[in-house]
C-alpha cells in the first residue's frame, strides 16, 4: 500500500483580503494530503496589537461552528501525518479517513471517524502529547487518542485552587500570555518523545519557550510539534535549528499545511464596532438545566473534571472518557428536539463536550466559546460576521466571546460547564442565546 503523505509541492501564492485596509499573502510550499486550502480556514481581524489577524479554522471546533466529527478527524490526519514521517510505515484507510473529512454527508464523516478508532497507531515509545491552551485542548486530545499508548496533558491559564504548576511558560503573541501545566512530574521524567499539538504556529515561538521550560527540568533528545498549520519562516526555522544545536536535542515539525506569510496593514488596538453584548440579561430568561455530574469524576476541592486533561489522562483513562461521554450524549438525547441543535463547549473545556456532540442524533453542529477578541464585521469571505461577548460564569474576571450564531440557524443549544455554575451567572450568556430566537436554552454542568 502507497502513502498519500506527499512531498513538498512546488510553491503557490495566494491573496487573503482581510479589512478595507489590511490583508495576508501566502505562499504554500508543502500540503501533506493535498487538501484544499479553502477547507482549511477563512481569515479575520485580531483586535490585537501584537498580531492583527487570524487563521480562522473551518476544522477545529472553535470559532466556528463544525460538524462535531470534523475536528476529531482534523486531529487523526495530524497524528497519522506524523506516524508515517517518523515511522516509514502506511497507515491503514488513511485515504478513506481523507475522504471522509472532506465530505458534507454525515454518514461518511462518521464511518471515517470509525476507521479512525479501528486504526491505532503503535510508536516505538508511548508519546506524552501536550496541547495547547485554548484552542488546541481538544485537538491535542484526539491526537492522543488516536495512539496505542501514551499521555496526556494539555497546558492550561486556570488557576487551580492552591495545585502547584509543574511548569510554567509564555505565549507571547497572545492577549492571554502566561500559560502554566499541571502535569505529573513523574510522566515528564520517562525518556518519551514529547508531542506538542497546537492549531497553528506562525513563528513558532511558544513551541521554543515550553521547550526550553521542559528541557531545563526534563532533558531529552526528541520532541515533535504537530500543528494543523505552519507558516514559520526561514528565520523562524533558523531559530528551531539553533536550540537543537544548544541543547543536543531533535525537534521535528509536522504539519498538514506549511507555508509563509506576508502581513500588509496595521492591526487593531481596538475594536471599530462593538460587540453585541447584554448587560442586563432579562431575569425572565428560562434556565433549562441537565446535570451530568454522575456521568464524570470531578476533584471535589475544585470541581475541575478529573479527565478533561488539564490533570493528565493516560491509556487507561480511555475507555473512562469514551463510556462517559456515550452516556451522557443518551441523557441530552432524551431532551432534544427534532430541529437543529447547537452544542458550546467553554474556554478550554472542548473536547469532552464535542465527544458528547458527536453521539447526539439528528442535525447537530459544535464550536466553543473563547477569551479571543476577533473583529465581527459583516463582509463577504469574512471569517467572522457576528461577534457577542459576557462574562465567563465561572469567573467574572475574564471575558468571554462567541461567534456566528445566525438568528433563527438553531432550534435549541446545549451549553457545557466543567464546573457548577450558578443561575445568576449564567443569564448573560443564556438572554444571548435566546436572543438568536433558539426556542430552548440547557446550560449542561459536569460536575
Amino acid at each position: 500500500m502507497t502513502s498519500i503523505i506527499s512531498s513538498k509541492c512546488s510553491p503557490k501564492q495566494y491573496h487573503f483580503p482581510i479589512l478595507s485596509d489590511m490583508s495576508v499573502n501566502l505562499e504554500i510550499e508543502h500540503n501533506a494530503l493535498n487538501i484544499p486550502i479553502n477547507e482549511f480556514f477563512n481569515m479575520a481581524a485580531r483586535i490585537n496589537k501584537k498580531r492583527g489577524f487570524l487563521f480562522v479554522s473551518k476544522i477545529l471546533g472553535k470559532h466556528l461552528p463544525v460538524n462535531p466529527y470534523k475536528p476529531l478527524l482534523a486531529s487523526g490526519l495530524l497524528a497519522s501525518t506524523y506516524y508515517e514521517r517518523v515511522t516509514g510505515h502506511v497507515v491503514d484507510d488513511l485515504s478513506d479517513i481523507r475522504k471522509g473529512f472532506l465530505s458534507n454527508q454525515r454518514e461518511e464523516i462518521e464511518k471515517a471517524y470509525e476507521l479512525l478508532q479501528m486504526n491505532p497507531l503503535t510508536l516505538q515509545e508511548p508519546p506524552i502529547v501536550i496541547g495547547f491552551a485554548e484552542t488546541a485542548t481538544a485537538l491535542g486530545h484526539a491526537v492522543f487518542d488516536c495512539f496505542q499508548q501514551g499521555y496526556y496533558i494539555h497546558t492550561t491559564r486556570e488557576n487551580v485552587g492552591e495545585l502547584a504548576p509543574e511548569f510554567n511558560f509564555k505565549e507571547e503573541h497572545s492577549h492571554a500570555v502566561d500559560q502554566c501545566c499541571y502535569a505529573n512530574g513523574s510522566i515528564l521524567e520517562k525518556q518519551h518523545p514529547i508531542l506538542l499539538v497546537d492549531d497553528e504556529i506562525t513563528t513558532g515561538k511558544t513551541c521554543l519557550n515550553i521547550i526550553r521550560e521542559l528541557h531545563a527540568k526534563y532533558p531529552r533528545e526528541h520532541y515533535a510539534v504537530l500543528t494543523l498549520l505552519d507558516w514559520r519562516s526561514e528565520e523562524n526555522m533558523e531559530q528551531y535549528q539553533a536550540l537543537e544545536k544548544e541543547l543536543g536535542i531533535t525537534i521535528r515539525v509536522e504539519s498538514l499545511l506549511k507555508g509563509t506569510i506576508a502581513f500588509e496593514g496595521k492591526p487593531l488596538e481596538r475594536p471599530i464596532n462593538e460587540f453585541h453584548a447584554n448587560e442586563n440579561p432579562s431575569k425572565e430568561t428560562v434556565i433549562n438545566r441537565i446535570n451530568l455530574a454522575s456521568e464524570f469524576q470531578s476533584l471535589p476541592e475544585s470541581g475541575y473534571l478529573s479527565y478533561s486533561g488539564r490533570f493528565g489522562i493516560n491509556e487507561s483513562d480511555k475507555a473512562k472518557i469514551e463510556e462517559s461521554c456515550r452516556s451522557a450524549s443518551k441523557h441530552l438525547n432524551k431532551e432534544k428536539l427534532h430541529g437543529k441543535t447547537l452544542c458550546l463547549g467553554t474556554g478550554e473545556f472542548m473536547y469532552i463536550p464535542m465527544k458528547i456532540a458527536s453521539y447526539l442524533d439528528g442535525d447537530i453542529s459544535y464550536h466553543s466559546t473563547t477569551r479571543s477578541p476577533i473583529q465581527p464585521v459583516k463582509l463577504e469571505d469574512y471569517a467572522i460576521t457576528e461577534g457577542f461577548t459576557f462574562q465567563n460564569p465561572e469567573d467574572h474576571a475574564i471575558q468571554h466571546y462567541v461567534y456566528n450564531i445566525p438568528k433563527g440557524e438553531y432550534d435549541e443549544a446545549f451549553v457545557f460547564f466543567e464546573k457548577r455554575v450558578s443561575d445568576d451567572n449564567v443569564m448573560e450568556i443564556a438572554t444571548l442565546l435566546k436572543e438568536r430566537e433558539i426556542k430552548t436554552v440547557y446550560i449542561v454542568t459536569c460536575s
